[in-house]
């Protein structure tokens, strides 16, 4: 038990106690999951994964699944550059055939409900060639 074991069991041992051994555990690993997915915070934009509440400086945005999930992969990866692959794979899933341009039509408008200047953004910028990362 000093070593991190939850629970032993000593031979011989009925069926009965084991099951009711390893409910015990799963109970109490179920009870430590309800802890929830932290909140992310970059920059101006705050986001409460658990909830689906945006806030964009204070001020609460709504957003569409698809837009929600993307800017969460965003944040969630903040400073780093993602592929339009990766990006697609992750949010639409790897068995997406559509168009690509997708991407570009939720980018410009999470832009639209980030940006001051969406023309100019300087939180969710193009890495040209390559994707798109989330700055502060």
């Amino acid at each position: 038990l000093e070593l991190g074991a939850d629970d032993y069991v000593t031979k011989p041992y009925s069926a009965r106690e084991l099951v009711a051994r390893i409910r015990a555990v799963l109970r109490r690993q179920n009870e430590s999951d309800d802890v929830g997915v932290p909140t992310l915070e970059v920059g101006p934009v705050r986001m409460d994964p658990d909830r689906h509440v945006v806030t964009v400086g204070g001020t609460v945005t709504a957003m569409p699944l698809k837009e929600f999930d993307l800017l969460e992969l965003l944040l969630r990866n903040a400073g780093r550059v993602l592929t339009r692959g990766q990006l697609i794979d992750r949010v639409w899933g790897a068995d997406y055939v559509g168009d690509t341009k997708t991407l570009d039509v939720h980018v410009k408008r999470l832009r639209a409900k980030l940006e001051p200047d969406p023309a100019q953004p300087k939180h969710l910028v193009t890495v040209r060639g390559l994707g798109y990362k989330f700055e502060a």
